[in-house]
């Protein structure tokens, strides 16, 4: 990319739809639009002009065909050319078109080739900022105004409506593109969001496929902003934000997009930078602003915007584990792991099974808990302890947690509604802290129709990460609306009893480890009575993982456990046979235990 290049692009700046081939295929619509009212309005002509005088309109009808074919061959092959040269092409437009009504003035024909003059200033409108869209406008209206004043090739009415009609598209569609800008744009920063971040990341991915160089992204985190946050108040929070987004552009100038990537993280985005050169900028930045860790990716022939930013994940998960305030540039393994499970996610290699849940007193099921299963071809079962690691590693784990969430509720909305019955689905830390996580349990829950009382999404203590306001405040709005929220592993996490009494839950799991320590002979178990006791008391249900023998089911049931989970009622299994017990229990029949149903293992 040259420097004049550079000077071009940062004066004439595209909207925040335009793409290349969005831009090429509208610019050949209307082109094509243009030949065709071009020709029929020579043709529907012979018919309102009684006069044989045809002088100049073989240019013209030369013209119309000459954007037929140029039509065509922008919306084929026009996504190939750089941004700003369509916003030479709509002044060329506007160009001939003015030469054209000079060619036709005093003809019928004249308005409707003048009339093509709007669609210029709606394609500068909708394509381009308001500065370059503004000098496009004022092209148009003064070609309109000398095709009056000079030629009066254009009756007076027709004036006053072309310059009205311009005015108002150039107006209302610049209005609209802003909306679409300000959706795009962090409120606290200025600086594109999430979701601007993703078209930026998209638009220059697809750039760089073209071959016009590298592409290098970052994903920078602020290291002990939750503490800022608690010990000198949120307005200060913010105003490190701000800070920290100013000097970024100050020193990087305009080249190296930043975006807000999350509440304490930030993306940049920057074409044409080799990993090393944007780690030795960030490395600069860090002079002014040590307290943050950084993860660079470098864009690779067959990347995806989500495989690009989770190496970048990668790196940064791999910078703050060193120690924070540093700089890691990714390696390719992450990337080799993500492509391994999605190619396993997409041949359907990965199922869900459901191991029962029951009452505690009557052994009725009253729901199961979602667990992942892989079963890789020529390897058979691929335990979890190998292969999340592996995910949570690579980054995938997002894609496999919400993958498993939407089939879970999908399975579950088909359980008979006759019988209370939930599914619990487990939620990685990752996941939680996604700025956009309440949303998405949302929207599933909307797809797959399961009602948001039925649901259970099982976090562990260690996921909260001191007492994350992103996460806390994503449990909070799900709660609200009807959703659960299990805590699970109680006990083996930090400072398990000062933080119970806050965080937004309704259900305690109590862990395998506590019910492995009840023996046969044991009348009583000081622990689970005082883990069940406090449970009850702050109006929590408890449920025990890993009940295996009956004698432990005994002793739950005398300290008040209020559900149970384990192999003694079932191991994990297809739906369909939480669905049959559900069912029998639907016509008040004798439940039928998973180990009757069940195949033989």
């Amino acid at each position: 990319m040259t420097t004049a290049n550079q000077r071009v692009r940062r004066r004439v700046r595209p909207s925040v739809i335009a793409t290349g081939p969005a831009m090429a295929r509208t610019a050949g619509a209307c082109y094509v639009t243009g030949g065709v009212i071009g020709l029929v309005s020579h043709w529907a002509a012979r018919y309102d002009w009684g006069g044989t005088d045809r002088s100049g309109t073989t240019w013209v009808l030369g013209l119309s065909v000459a954007a037929l074919l140029a039509g065509i061959a922008l919306a084929l092959a026009g996504g190939r050319l750089p941004q700003w040269s369509f916003y030479a092409i709509s002044h060329v437009s506007a160009s001939v078109l003015t030469v054209e009504v000079w060619l036709l003035r005093g003809r019928p024909e004249t308005i409707a080739i003048a009339s093509m003059f709007v669609i210029v200033v709606m394609y500068t409108s909708f394509f381009f900022e308001w500065a370059a869209a503004a000098l496009a406008t004022a092209h148009v209206l003064g070609a309109i105004v000398v095709a009056k004043l000079w030629w009066d090739a254009i009756p007076w009415v027709g004036v006053v409506a072309l310059i009205g009609l311009s005015v108002l598209v150039a107006g209302i569609t610049v209005a609209l593109i802003r909306a679409a800008a300000d959706a795009d744009v962090d409120g606290l920063t200025g600086l594109p969001n999430r979701r601007g971040f993703d078209r930026l990341l998209q638009t220059a991915l697809t750039d760089a496929e073209r071959g016009s160089g590298q592409l290098s992204v970052a994903i920078l985190d602020l290291d002990g902003f939750t503490a800022t946050n608690d010990q000198q108040g949120r307005a200060e929070g913010d105003k490190r934000l701000q800070t920290f987004a100013r000097d970024w552009v100050a020193q990087a100038g305009e080249d190296a997009v930043m975006a807000r990537h999350g509440a304490d993280e930030f993306a940049i985005v920057w074409p044409g930078a080799t990993s090393g050169r944007l780690s030795a900028q960030l490395d600069a930045f860090r002079a002014a602003h040590p307290e943050f860790s950084a993860g660079v990716a470098v864009w690779q022939t067959g990347d995806t915007p989500s495989l690009l930013a989770s190496r970048a994940e990668i790196a940064l998960y791999e910078a703050k584990s060193s120690g924070g305030g540093r700089t890691f540039s990714s390696n390719d393994a992450g990337g080799e792991s993500w492509m391994l499970l999605s190619s396993a996610l997409t041949n359907n290699e990965f199922k869900v099974a459901y191991q029962p849940i029951v009452n505690g007193a009557t052994g009725l099921v009253t729901g199961a808990e979602a667990l992942l299963r892989w079963n890789r071809p020529g390897k058979g079962p691929v335990s979890p302890a190998e292969f999340i690691p592996i995910a949570e590693s690579s980054g995938f784990i997002s894609k496999l947690d919400h993958w498993v969430l939407e089939t879970a509720c999908r399975e579950a909305a088909a359980w008979p509604r006759a019988v209370p019955a939930k599914v619990t689905v487990n939620v990685s830390g990752r996941e939680l802290h996604q700025p956009d996580y309440y949303q998405q349990v949302v929207d599933v829950l909307i797809r797959t129709g399961l009602p948001a009382q039925r649901l259970v999404l099982e976090v562990t203590e260690s996921t909260m990460e001191a007492d994350s306001p992103v996460a806390l405040d994503a449990l909070r709005r799900l709660r609200a609306d009807g959703v659960r929220i299990a805590i699970d592993d109680f006990g083996t996490g930090y400072s398990s009893l000062s933080r119970l009494h806050h965080l937004p839950a309704d259900i305690l799991k109590i862990d395998r480890s506590f019910v492995s320590t009840i023996q046969p002979q044991d009348n009583g178990a000081p622990l689970i009575a005082a883990i069940t006791g406090l449970a009850h008391a702050l109006g929590l249900t408890t449920v025990a993982e890993g009940v295996e023998q009956q004698y432990q089911a005994d002793v739950l049931r005398h300290h008040g456990c209020d559900e149970n989970q384990g192999w003694l009622h079932g191991r994990p299994d297809d739906p369909e046979l939480i669905h049959a017990a559900l069912a029998q229990q639907a016509l008040s029949q004798p439940s039928v235990s998973f180990e009757q149903r069940a195949p033989a293992r």
